[in-house]
């Protein structure tokens, strides 16, 4: 009896890789996961002036320190559309039959609320709440990458209660709590045996987790404003009784085994350092400037563990690297004519990728990116501002060529053919 258990033991261990190997971390977006877009002026912009622009509502999101410097309570809403065109095109070797999965992204919806004021003369409040990290992926059941997955889901969206501090009349500091609500959700459809039929893999969790930003700026003299912000990593503890069904010999038996385990799934949102410039060029027109690091070589690490009755514990890297992203913009402010009121705003932005063809797998559509902002403003009357922008974000040709563990080894190999992600959003700040 006890060399029958150590033999099924042993045999869920070889086996074991088979079913928890594609529960790595996933979605999918321009250089790494996380969003520039959050509906606000910074859109027309292309993100270019992130951490330097705290005459909006906003800068409790992008950088803390931004608070002190509103003379008014301030509140801002905004509202977003996403639409990802990312579709896949098979170069002749995937051995998976089905169809092309469609356009996995389609469209997205976001919003954010922003507020920003003073305590006293030198200490300033903000909250913020909105969704910049993840996205998910919706492909074709019957797709020919249905073997690693399905469908996945993760998102983060943020509460960011802030204080800031105006050291003197050039300098102020913020600090804030990040507190996330994240949502991962991943289904794949395994071979089920030897038989070539499809089975079922699914995992999902919601949970909460927390980490800190912190901000400074600068404005040595006036027209002239530095910014610079660090968000630390938060690291994601998601836990799930694994569901697996429909799989037949050889791997019925494992399968059934497995089957309701506790599973956990770790994942850490990277770390991010922002530096940012806003420089007023003429009494009418500003230049932004952003500059910015991303940490996804730590995101790469994803810890898996299932409890009874394996207790095994598996670390996946997957090997990302860091990303860089720069950012250039220009707002023009008009006085008189047709636009007399208005603001219009330009800006460019590349953002290095994360992976390349040899780690790049279905569940994480990724890319380095061109993207190209245009916004508007007006205040209507006075209290209230209206903000509109878009931003297209080019991926290019993204190839993958992803292949799956012995002894049935499916492989998908093709292109993610001109692929884009389209924003459009608007917001209102209303001033008390």
């Amino acid at each position: 009896m006890k060399y029958q258990c150590a033999k099924r033991l042993l045999n869920l261990k070889k086996i074991l890789p088979l079913f928890i190997a594609a529960l790595s971390a996933p979605a999918a977006q321009a250089g790494g996961i996380m969003l520039w877009q959050i509906g606000t002026p910074t859109l027309g912009t292309a993100s270019a002036g992130w951490a330097a622009m705290p005459e909006d509502a906003a800068t409790a999101f992008t950088n803390p320190a931004g608070t002190v410097w509103r003379d008014k309570m301030e509140v801002r809403a905004a509202a977003q559309i996403l639409y990802g065109d990312v579709e896949f095109t098979d170069d002749g070797l995937s051995n998976v039959p089905g169809n092309d999965g469609g356009n996995p992204i389609g469209w997205f919806p976001g919003m954010g609320g922003f507020a920003a004021g003073k305590i006293t003369d030198n200490i300033g409040w903000g909250f913020a709440m909105a969704g910049n990290f993840g996205l998910g992926l919706d492909y074709h059941d019957d797709w020919q990458g249905r073997r690693f997955v399905q469908n996945v889901d993760l998102l983060g969206m943020s509460l960011i209660p802030s204080l800031s501090w105006q050291v003197n009349d050039c300098l102020s500091v913020g600090l804030g709590l990040n507190a996330m609500a994240a949502y991962f959700s991943f289904q794949s459809a395994p071979r089920a045996g030897l038989v070539d039929e499809d089975a079922y893999m699914r995992f999902k969790d919601l949970e909460n987790a927390y980490g800190g930003n912190f901000g400074v700026i600068y404005r040595p003299v006036s027209g002239t404003t530095f910014g610079i912000t660090y968000t630390s990593k938060v690291e994601l503890e998601f836990t799930d009784l694994l569901k697996l069904r429909n799989f037949e010999p050889p791997l019925e038996a494992v399968a059934d085994e497995l089957n309701g385990t506790r599973t956990e799934v770790d994942i850490n949102v990277p770390a991010t350092i922002t530096a940012s410039l806003q420089q007023a060029l003429t009494d009418a027109t500003t230049l932004y400037v952003n500059l910015a690091w991303q940490d996804w070589s730590d995101y790469a690490g994803v810890t898996l563990a299932l409890e009874s009755p394996v207790q095994a514990s598996v670390k996946v890297d997957r090997g990302y690297q860091d990303t860089g992203a720069f950012a250039v913009g220009v707002r023009h402010e008009f006085s008189q004519g047709m636009l007399g009121g208005w603001y219009l705003s330009t800006g460019i932005a590349l953002e290095s990728g994360m992976t390349n063809e040899s780690n790049l797998t279905a569940d994480t559509i990724t890319n380095k990116s061109w993207t190209f902002g245009l916004g508007a403003g007006k205040e209507l009357c006075p209290g209230l501002t209206l903000d509109v922008g878009y931003n297209y974000g080019s991926l290019g040709d993204i190839d993958i060529d992803q292949q799956g563990r012995p002894p049935f080894s499916p492989r998908l190999e093709g292109t993610y053919e001109d692929s884009a992600l389209h924003f459009l959003g608007s917001s209102v700040q209303f001033e008390f």
